[in-house]
């Protein structure tokens, strides 16, 4: 029997299961039951389930995208929360945390409750991450205290860094009192307020203005400064520098609680692709030199950084296919973020899979402070299942509104076939 979409008893054929959580990795079925891992092992099909035949397959926990832009409130024409998580279980998602930088800017509990209440009526997993400042201006500090009392634990004013030094201090010193995770944009505006592009060659051969590294590389300098003064758990988001790897190497040596992700188009892309001015690529930090793309590959491997996080940015088709100038910064990420990031690293680059798998699930988890997802008896299913062996261009064709898309035209290998997101089939690959 075929399975279908929204079923919740499934049996899984022959997997090869890879849990990086606890180093899982061996060849078994997996037989689900109202929704649940009811079996594991050497098994046949005694319920006769609908059967995914998944030999040559990997049965991974699902992933956690844990840096998302949905747009909604606001602006439900470039993405909406149905849609953002049409375009997750797709990318092999079972979990995402949206940021704040709405229409209106999510500071405030009935914005929070709105989200999460959107989330429970499509049965998905979102961590709503709140704004650090009210309405993302950099003045004035929400009411942390309330909003985490009401179960918010992760704060952000992603898109707009604090640049008052004192008030990110004082955020520090608060968030410490809770428990916090503070996702913090670092990017110094003197530096990137008239730029296009990462200084360097490419900027000057192309007439485009540049962002030096170095306003990325000053915030987090004094981020890190402040997180070994208060004890504050911070997490540097979209790393981008080889600087930015050091010193955030150096501070984790250094026993500062600090995290950090990187995303799949910072891994796969340097600046010498923007000769095509495809405004795809312009992104906030912006795609950087051979040494910066090296520096990050390298940061994965030694496990300098932790997690990795598609930035998932819908803009409108008017916003992109425009000049390099005018284009908005973002791009969208999730539906391509494992096959681009298993192409990169796993066949260029050599990393293994298990690795990877950990970037992508077990990483970010820890990171966030929610629950695993395991591969385990009892347990709710939350599963990507992965073919390694295709390999397809990437075509102008998504389940997210936009297609702001830097990998179409790519040739990716690997891709996602079924998405189980709490224990129901969300996801089939066409």
């Amino acid at each position: 029997m075929m399975p279908q979409l929204g079923i919740k008893d499934i049996f899984i054929k022959g997997a090869r299961i890879m849990d990086p959580s606890d180093g899982k990795d061996f060849v078994a079925g997996i037989m689900i039951e109202g929704g649940h891992i009811r079996e594991i092992g050497q098994i046949k099909n005694r319920a006769g389930f609908p059967v995914i035949d998944a030999e040559g397959l990997i049965a991974s926990p699902g992933f956690t995208d844990m840096h998302v832009h949905l747009r909604d409130p606001g602006d439900d024409r470039v993405e909406d929360i149905a849609s953002g998580i049409r375009s997750a279980v797709a990318g092999g998602f079972t979990s995402i945390a949206c940021m704040p930088n709405t229409q209106p800017v999510i500071d405030s509990l009935p914005l929070v409750n709105y989200v999460k209440q959107k989330a429970e009526s499509n049965d998905f997993n979102i961590i709503c991450a709140a704004a650090m400042t009210k309405g993302q201006k950099g003045s004035q500090m929400t009411e942390m205290g309330l909003l985490a009392d009401n179960g918010v634990h992760v704060f952000s004013d992603d898109g707009r860094p604090v640049a008052d030094a004192r008030l990110m201090y004082e955020i520090m010193r608060y968030s410490r009192q809770f428990s916090l995770l503070l996702m913090l944009h670092e990017e110094d505006y003197n530096f990137s307020k008239e730029g296009l592009v990462h200084e360097g060659y490419w900027a000057n051969r192309l007439g485009l203005e540049g962002i030096p590294a170095i306003g990325e590389e000053l915030v987090i300098a004094r981020d890190l400064m402040l997180a070994k003064k208060t004890g504050a758990r911070v997490h540097i988001t979209h790393l981008s520098s080889a600087g930015s790897v050091g010193m955030i190497r150096k501070a984790k040596e250094d026993g500062i609680n600090v995290t950090c992700d990187v995303t799949p188009h910072h891994l796969f892309f340097n600046h010498s692709h923007l000769k095509a001015f495809n405004t795809n690529l312009k992104v906030n930090p912006p795609i950087r030199g051979e040494e910066d793309q090296k520096a990050l590959i390298e940061g994965l491997k030694d496990g300098t950084i932790d997690a990795i996080a598609s930035d998932h940015a819908p803009h409108l088709l008017e916003e992109k296919n425009t000049t390099f100038y005018e284009a908005r910064f973002g791009a969208i990420g999730m539906e391509t973020a494992f096959k681009a990031s298993y192409t990169k690293l796993c066949v260029h680059e050599g990393m293994g899979m298990g690795r990877l798998l950990g970037l992508m699930s077990s990483g970010p988890c820890k990171v966030l402070g929610i629950k695993n997802n395991k591969i385990e008896a009892g347990g709710i299913a939350d599963l990507a299942i992965i073919d390694t062996g295709i390999r397809k261009t990437v075509e102008n064709k998504f389940f997210s509104k936009s297609s702001n898309c830097p990998f179409i035209g790519q040739e990716l290998l690997s891709d996602i076939v079924y998405t189980i997101n709490k224990g129901k089939l969300s996801y089939i690959r066409e």
